[in-house]
């Protein structure tokens, strides 16, 4: 709080939210007006695109004001499932279909996990008649959706088994995924093939830089029954924190895989049959057992390059030549160029997307600075 030594009636006061201020500070009932307009410590902890040509832009999840769709990015959003003060953790959308969409996350006031849905591009919403096992029991952002088709999905709460609903959220069934333990905040990366939405690729980052090797799990039937890549066993994926890792999915392609483990990237051309590791990636270690600077945390792909010979533009935060940024790939991994450079690192990233309508834009969180994008 400042009180301006020229007039003792006009106080300022910051808070998350931004700057409320006052001229008639002696009254009994003093009035405040907020000065700002879009100024917010948001923390951003998911980020999705949708295919080109949809009615938005990007889905927003933030913590403490929850979930956002974006249909003008010049404007503040005004499409939310409106869940009050909550963390929305993440968001999906029907690749052909996206006006159906799906977000999770919890309620913060009374804990409780919830997971809403649309069916109109955002403009009305409607909670899941119910909840997968795990949401209850587990409110962290360690969580994902994956969404099949309308009304078909796969959500992964926070250090549990997965489930799948065909019925829009009426009912859930558990997949046959294995249990991951709760030793460390873990869930299951969970991705639907854009091209044939039937496959669902599900990665377990093994938790924790100490933890299991990771695994990835190819489903064929909506995501009701996975089965084991022992091509990622034989990858040898190294095993670190949810927020560390990541999963992609070329849409353009049918089983073409992009998987950051946290210290390399890997690419997969066989719905992750097996797996070629990447050499430009590599962490920067020091002292201890675990790196000083992650050489892979988050992958996305957006619109190819004009008249480029990949199917899509490659963006990953990582490490190349020892230097961490974000890098881009248009020619699908042979070649990497640094897309941010040293005055515009964000204070990290923790989560990205790629436009999917125009080439060079992805979204970042910047630690607590909200929802930055690229021109």
């Amino acid at each position: 709080m400042e009180i301006d030594p020229a007039d003792r009636d006009h106080i300022l006061y910051g808070h998350g939210g931004g700057v409320w201020e006052t001229r008639d500070a002696s009254s009994a009932t003093p009035s405040w007006n907020e000065l700002n307009d879009g100024i917010e410590e948001t923390a951003v902890l998911g980020l999705a695109t949708p295919p080109a040509g949809a009615t938005y832009t990007v889905i927003n999840s933030t913590g403490d004001i929850g979930t956002w769709v974006h249909t003008n990015l010049a404007t503040k959003p005004t499409l939310t499932p409106a869940t009050s003060w909550s963390n929305g953790f993440a968001a999906d959308m029907a690749w052909s279909d996206p006006q159906y969409m799906a977000t999770i996350g919890v309620v913060l006031g009374n804990s409780t996990g919830y997971g809403v849905w649309s069916g109109d591009g955002g403009k009305t919403w409607a909670k899941f008649a119910t909840y997968p096992q795990g949401v209850a029991e587990n409110k962290g952002g360690e969580a994902s959706i994956a969404v099949t088709a309308r009304n078909r999905a796969v959500w992964a709460p926070g250090y549990s088994v997965p489930s799948y609903t065909t019925d829009n959220g009426a009912t859930w069934v558990p997949t046959d995924l294995p249990a991951i333990d709760t030793i460390f905040p873990r869930a299951y990366h969970l991705v639907a093939d854009r091209k044939k939405p039937n496959k669902v690729y599900a990665y377990d980052s093994g938790g924790h830089w100490w933890g299991t090797p990771g695994k990835v799990y190819v489903s064929t039937d909506g995501g009701h029954t996975f089965t084991l890549s022992q091509g990622s066993v034989d990858a040898g994926l190294a095993p670190n924190y949810f927020t560390n890792t990541s999963l992609a999915v070329n849409p353009n392609v049918e089983g073409e895989l992009w998987l950051a483990d946290g210290n390399a990237m890997y690419h997969s051309v066989d719905s992750g049959a097996t797996w070629t590791k990447l050499s430009q990636f590599a962490s920067i270690m020091g002292s201890n057992s675990w790196p000083d600077v992650q050489g892979a945390t988050l992958v996305a792909l957006g619109k190819a390059a004009p008249g480029g010979a990949y199917s899509a533009s490659v963006y990953v935060v990582g490490v190349v030549n020892g230097v961490w940024g974000v890098c881009r790939s248009d020619d699908a991994g042979v070649t990497w160029t640094r897309f941010n450079d040293d005055a515009h690192q964000f204070g990290g990233i923790g989560v990205m997307a790629a436009d999917q309508n125009i080439y060079g834009r992805i979204y970042v969180s910047g630690t607590g600075r909200g929802a930055l994008y690229s021109n």
